[in-house]
Parts: C-alpha cells; sequence; structure tokens
C-alpha cells in the first residue's frame, strides 16, 4: 500500500481527488498507485511545480536562508550568523524568496582596474521566477572579507547594467554607495536593498539582472598589488568550493504569487496533541483506528507528514516533516457548542434526527494555517515559500 502519510494529502485534495479519478487512467497500474501518484501530482501543483526536481548532491543551501526559516519558525537557538536580522521590511508584502548566485564564466565577470578603483561586473540569470509572480523587492549580499591587517577606508558604488550583454554601449544607474571602513565586523554581510523595477522590462520580466560594483581605495597607504576589495566578489586562489559556496555574492528576491499570507506574519508553533497517533499513522491496524475514531465526536486527530516517507526529502530541505493534523468524528444531534458548528449544520444535524434520507453534517477543518518550507527548485535555486492552507488548526461540522 502506499505510504499511510499520503492520507493527509489526501484529506486536503480529497475533491480534486476523486474528480481526477474518476477520469482516464492506465489500467494495468494498481487502484492505490493511481490514487497515490494522483495525490502527489497534485500537490507538486499546489506548490507551484510541473514536477518533483531532482537536485544535484550536495548542493549548498545558502546559510541566510536558512537562518530566515529558522527565524520564520521561531528557532531561534538554530540560527548560526550573530549578526542575522530578520528581513522584516523585504518581507511584508511576499510570501517567497528565491535565491541566485552570479554567472561566473568570463564574459559575465569582468574585473578592471583604474588607479585607484576596481570595478566588477555581477550578472544574475533570474529567469526561474514564475511569470505569475509579483517581485516586490531583492536585496544584494555581498560578504565582507576577514582583514589581517588595516586596508584603510574604501568607497564602494553599486550600480545597475541595464544590457549585461553590451556593457560598453550600457548606461548605468547609482543605486547605492557608502564607505566601508576598517572597523566594520568581519565574518558578516553587506546588504544592498533593491527596488521591483529592477525585474521588469518594457517586453515583460527581464532574464539576466547584472551590476557594476565600483571600489575606490581612499587613504591606503599599500601599493596596488597588496589592495584587497573588503568585500568578496571573486573566489580566492585555492579557496576550496564549499567555503566559497558560502561566501559568494547572493542575490535574494522578495516576491508574492497572489495566494496566501506573507513570511512577515509571525507563526504560532501548534500545540502537540498527544493520542495514537502522536508520530504517524501505523498501516498495521490502522482501517481499525479509523473506524474506531470515527465512532466519537467531531474533533481533530493528530496525523504526521514526514516527507521521506513520500521520497520529498532529497528537494525539501527543511522542515523534514509537519503536524497536518485532520478532522474526524461524528456530527450527531444535539450539536455542541464546542463543535464549531454553522447554523445551516445545525439545521441538517435537526432534520436528521427525524429523517434518515437527509445527511448528517460532515466534520471538516474550519481553520488552517500555513507552513514555511525551504525547497530546491528544478534549477538547484534554493526557494523559501510560505504555503497556506497545511495545517489543520480546527475542525467542526459544515
Amino acid at each position: 500500500m502506499f505510504p499511510a502519510n499520503l492520507l493527509v494529502l489526501m484529506v486536503l485534495l480529497l475533491p480534486q481527488v476523486v474528480s481526477a479519478r474518476q477520469g482516464a487512467s492506465d489500467p494495468s497500474t494498481p487502484p492505490q498507485l493511481n490514487l497515490a501518484q494522483t495525490i502527489q501530482k497534485l500537490l507538486l501543483t499546489r506548490l507551484g511545480l510541473r514536477n518533483r526536481p531532482e537536485p544535484r548532491p550536495g548542493t549548498p543551501i545558502p546559510q541566510y536562508l536558512l537562518d530566515v526559516y529558522r527565524f520564520h519558525s521561531q528557532d531561534f537557538h538554530l540560527i548560526q550568523d550573530p549578526g542575522f536580522r530578520f528581513p522584516t521590511r523585504h518581507t511584508q508584502g511576499a510570501n517567497t524568496l528565491r535565491s541566485f548566485h552570479p554567472l561566473e564564466t568570463p564574459r559575465h565577470f569582468l574585473p578592471s582596474s583604474q588607479g585607484e578603483t576596481e570595478s566588477f561586473h555581477i550578472v544574475f540569470n533570474v529567469s526561474s521566477i514564475p511569470r505569475d509572480e509579483r517581485v516586490t523587492s531583492a536585496e544584494l549580499r555581498l560578504s565582507r572579507r576577514e582583514q589581517s591587517v588595516p586596508s584603510g577606508t574604501q568607497r564602494v558604488n553599486l550600480y545597475h547594467l541595464p544590457d549585461p550583454r553590451s556593457p560598453a554601449d550600457t548606461e548605468t544607474r547609482l543605486l547605492a554607495s557608502r564607505l566601508l571602513a576598517d572597523d566594520h565586523d568581519s565574518h558578516s554581510w553587506e546588504s544592498f536593498s533593491l527596488g521591483a523595477d529592477l525585474f521588469d522590462t518594457p517586453n515583460g520580466k527581464t532574464h539576466h539582472v547584472a551590476f557594476v560594483l565600483e571600489v575606490t581605495h581612499l587613504n591606503s597607504s599599500h601599493p596596488p598589488e597588496q589592495r584587497r576589495e573588503r568585500l568578496r566578489v571573486r573566489r580566492s586562489a585555492g579557496q576550496v568550493q564549499p567555503s566559497w559556496a558560502q561566501e559568494r555574492p547572493l542575490l535574494v528576491t522578495y516576491s508574492h504569487d497572489g495566494r496566501g499570507q506573507p513570511l512577515a506574519q509571525k507563526r504560532v508553533k501548534p500545540r502537540r496533541t498527544r493520542g495514537p497517533w502522536e508520530r504517524r499513522v501505523k498501516r498495521n491496524g490502522r482501517l481499525h483506528k479509523l473506524k474506531k475514531m470515527a465512532r466519537v465526536r467531531c474533533r481533530r486527530h493528530p496525523l504526521y507528514v514526514d516527507f521521506k516517507d513520500v521520497g520529498w526529502n532529497k528537494w525539501i530541505v527543511a522542515p523534514s516533516g509537519y503536524h497536518a493534523f485532520f478532522c474526524m468524528g461524528e456530527c450527531r444531534f444535539p450539536l455542541a457548542d464546542h463543535m464549531n458548528s454553522s447554523s445551516h449544520a445545525m439545521v441538517q444535524t435537526l432534520v436528521n434526527s427525524v429523517n434518515s434520507n437527509v445527511p448528517r453534517a460532515c466534520c471538516v477543518p474550519t481553520t488552517l494555517s500555513p507552513i514555511a518550507m525551504l525547497y530546491l527548485d528544478q534549477h538547484d535555486r534554493v526557494v523559501l515559500k510560505n504555503y497556506q492552507d497545511m495545517v489543520v488548526e480546527g475542525c467542526g461540522c459544515r
């Protein structure tokens, strides 16, 4: 039989599953496998994915997105960056964060030097942002290099390069300018806030976003060959890939797909409900337990969804699973006040008590809450998204 934890997906998507099963299907495929595949396909669609991602083994996860996820999940003790600040302003109107690393081919990485000033071209491929997602803001994050000796103050100017294909013929636009002194903290990040207009063109969404980072050395007593830019833009000679993977430039986009709550809203951890289904529904004796629970009054029952059981742990980074819960039980006359019943359900239950041809009201979720998921998409890019109606918070007769 298919994994028991798919039951929660069937509960969430039952009307769609029923209609899908009425359509054409391969007669040689076992019905239970057909149902499992249908449920998984429906959930992938709900997550905005056409197919299940197959990421490359060892794909690095930006520490910043891990810390954002842990802060949102209220796992503050797991945050690794001591200087981390939750991007409240950026997430006020966004339910999706997407991360991008720069292209590092010779064509898109062009450092140049003119006296006291060095320039670096940084280009990102952002074509994986869905068309139905509206970018609300973004930030470019550059790691600060640890300084063993003072190197003097540096002025950093960040420009937008509208057409990275012909940088010499394109007029740049200044986005930010700031001074970096020797007293800046090491092992931290410099963040540049960006507007949503960078991701739109007259012809629609752009596929590439490019910048020019201009670094000017001020009052430096070191000769040019000993000067080092304080912001990490290029990989150091001899630096191993795992180290550079966490220090390379990071572009984070904040967007909204028009569905659900933004990430800035605080998530309240669900109360743990102890019961026979605390960890997960067991395959053996499952039908007996379902029948037994169906005889009790309508209420919420524990159900834990483990992504490993459905084979999704390879592309879902966090959480490893979550408490979804589900509703089950009878809506018998008289309906108690605590059963969160609608007026129509009360009337229907009253009529059912005298006319069995009228069905009883159904025990269904009345309150649902979202969960944030950190995962790898089809392009091996890390995404943090707030998904709606994933956790049952309350049940009632309707």
